[in-house]
């Protein structure tokens, strides 16, 4: 591992100040000395940095003991706004946030079933965006960026899509039709990073640095988290655990491969195995992946023992291939994600349990942390909108990567440009 530079160990630093800024809310520069562990002379400086850039605002005041009154500071909602897109193979939705990273309105659309392409994704993009932006006409400041989740295999740097099976794409070009579709600067991703990105801002990464974020969904992955950074990889595929072989010579998996642990734990896995408990269920037509997830799991509940019995078998696979990632990689924590924790968590959440000791050898499984959250299918899109924040921070000088290896300077569309004014009568930029 290349030996950090004072510029990358500032740039670490500056992300810890606002992760807890962002956490926390409304804090002190003690407070973030003492949640980050940085020197106050640090603190000071850097919060002055992202104040004196808008990112950050003084929050008021209050009163020490025999003292001057001490400051406290919060993220500024009136800096701008932000975009986060998550286009799945099912639907394409466009969020809105502010600087503090509050949701302000939502556009979404569903998608036909079959192939699309890159230049149908980004119509459905734009006009979203032109929906959200036509509601909100007096919005403050400037649109800052953009984040824009794809699905598959991602690689930011090139500003290509190497994989996404389910539509047949194979070293697909994103970023000109995007930035047609776009008026604001890009970074593209896939869901795994941009769930893991968020957990790694507001949720594990505030209690571990090393940890494991598994995602539950149409398809399945592991962010990898060492030494309090997102791991990325060279090609941005690390955490493809969804494509390691659970079972020699097993199930065809959709990436052409057999015996994935995707093809037993995502949910055309979950299908399979309810096929080889009651091939006859009538839940097998169930086509649309979430209805299919939330009916099993009510069926579950209801006494079906063929639901039942595939809830538990894919409790045992789960726990299987996350007992592999424990044994290689030693993490203190593992948070399991994504949207089927939601209607089936606290059914996967038991049979893991009861199960993981099994799986693990016993220095790793010691003192693992192991937690599922019954998410609401947010998280996607606070990733990507993090990740527009970060890619503007980098713009104006001030990064704050919360990847191993940022993509930020290569994919951003308009490197040039700090922002974007919307556009309506009479409207300008706040003044930064």
């Amino acid at each position: 591992m290349a030996t950090k530079t004072s510029k990358d160990i500032r740039n670490e630093s500056r992300f810890m100040v606002l992760r807890t800024v962002y956490a926390l809310h409304t804090v002190t520069r003690a407070q973030i000395s003492a949640e980050t562990g940085l020197s106050p002379a640090t603190v000071t400086t850097l919060v002055g940095e992202l104040v004196d850039e808008g990112v950050l605002r003084e929050a008021g005041q209050i009163s020490s003991q025999g003292g001057r009154p001490t400051a406290t500071f919060q993220a500024n909602p009136q800096r701008g706004a932000l975009l986060a897109v998550d286009v799945a193979e099912t639907y394409v939705r466009v969020d809105l946030f502010d600087t503090s990273l509050a949701r302000l309105d939502q556009e979404r659309v569903q998608l036909d079933s079959g192939a699309q392409s890159i230049e149908s994704i980004a119509e459905h993009i734009r006009r979203c965006i032109d929906a959200l932006l036509a509601r909100h006409p007096d919005l403050g400041g400037e649109v800052l960026g953009a984040g824009v989740s794809l699905p598959g295999q991602v690689d930011p740097v090139r500003g290509v899509d190497v994989f996404a099976p389910n539509w047949g794409w194979h070293e697909v070009p994103l970023m000109e039709a995007l930035e047609s579709a776009v008026p604001v600067p890009v970074r593209i991703d896939n869901p795994l990073m941009a769930l893991a990105t968020g957990e790694l801002w507001f949720g594990a990464g505030r209690r571990f640095r090393q940890f494991v974020a598994v995602n539950l969904g149409t398809g399945v992955g592991a962010g990898i988290i060492v030494d309090g950074r997102l791991l990325r990889g060279p090609g941005n595929s690390a955490g493809e655990w969804g494509h390691t072989t659970l079972i020699w010579n097993g199930r065809d998996c959709r990436c052409g491969r057999s015996g994935c642990v995707e093809a037993y734990v995502g949910v055309e896995g979950i299908r399979a195995t309810l096929g080889e408990v009651a091939p006859d269920h009538e839940l097998l037509a169930v086509t649309h992946h979430r209805d299919f997830i939330e009916r099993l799991t009510r069926a579950d509940a209801s006494g079906d023992t063929a639901a039942q019995e595939a809830l538990q078998r894919t409790g045992d696979y789960l726990a299987a291939g996350i007992g592999n990632l424990v044994n290689l990689l030693n993490p203190e924590h593992v948070s399991v994600l994504g949207w089927i924790t939601q209607y089936a968590g606290s059914e996967l959440r038991g049979r893991v349990r009861e199960r993981i000791a099994r799986e693990c050898l016993p220095g790793p499984s010691s003192a693992l942390s192991l937690e599922f959250t019954e998410a609401d299918g947010e998280g996607v899109s606070l990733g990507m909108a993090v990740l527009a924040l970060e890619g503007f921070l980098a713009r104006v000088g001030l990064p704050s990567p919360s990847s191993a290896a940022s993509p930020a300077a290569a994919v951003d569309s308009r490197s040039r440009r700090t922002g974007w004014a919307i556009p309506h009568s009479g409207a300008t930029a706040l003044p930064h």
